[in-house]
């Protein structure tokens, strides 16, 4: 389904990340974790379409958020950072599989790097606006702290949502209340003593989404409850 969306809001997450507001009364339902086509309705030339997760939930009402980092090669990804309010575009979904599904799914464990924190920024709206007992773990790793992007919302989400808990890891900084390194088989050992029945959602780039699910399957976890999106 096609929708035109305007921009009611553009919010500077990191010195290279986003989140950018749409609003229509027309809006699209979607599942958690699931992305939109974003279409630019410019005349003249033609801009390339490309597909981002939503990073809000579909219980904010004619809402849909997109939390996007500026590539460095990245036409579309400048585009939509630059956007002001009153501008609008097309999305065209909902598309993925990358779903969570509250009663199929009593633990998760949301493991992400970089801009791949955007579906799980909805996954936590969702499970706070529906008051959900599910149990969640999330381990989101960056380079640095400056790097962390909507750390102020996951934050928040930590102290509202009784059954999340959040950690953040750093690669390229030591620091009190962080943990160091990347997500490695001790760190998913912890999680999986901790819930051992969780579904595991993994989203980053591709080298980690790759690297990372092959540690969770040589844990023991079901390639069922496993599931996968690579950004990049």
């Amino acid at each position: 389904m096609k929708a035109k969306m305007m921009v009611i809001g553009n919010k500077k997450e990191t010195h290279d990340t986003n989140t950018i507001t749409f609003h229509s009364d027309a809006r699209p339902d979607f599942r958690p974790g699931q992305f939109f086509i974003v279409e630019f309705m410019h005349e003249g030339g033609k801009i390339p379409k490309r597909s981002y997760s939503t990073s809000s939930s579909p219980t904010r009402r004619s809402i849909i958020e997109f939390t996007i980092k500026q590539m460095p090669n990245g036409y579309v990804s400048k585009l939509l950072c630059g956007m002001k309010d009153g501008e609008e575009l097309m999305v065209d979904g909902p598309w993925g599989n990358f779903v969570f599904d509250e009663k199929k799914m009593p633990e998760i464990v949301m493991l992400a790097a970089g801009s791949g924190i955007a579906p799980f920024r909805c996954f936590c709206q969702y499970i706070l606006d529906k008051g959900l007992p599910t149990k969640v773990i999330l381990v989101y790793s960056n380079k640095t702290e400056q790097d962390i992007i909507c750390k102020k919302d996951f934050d928040e989400f930590a102290e509202k949502i009784p059954n999340l808990r959040v950690i953040y890891s750093l690669t390229r900084e030591e620091k009190a209340g962080f943990m160091c390194g990347r997500i490695d088989m001790p760190c998913i050992s912890d999680l999986l003593r901790e819930l051992p029945g969780a579904f595991f959602f993994i989203c980053g780039p591709p080298a980690m989404v790759s690297d990372t699910e092959k540690l969770v399957l040589e844990a023991g976890v079901p390639k069922e409850r496993v599931k996968t999106e690579k950004y990049g």
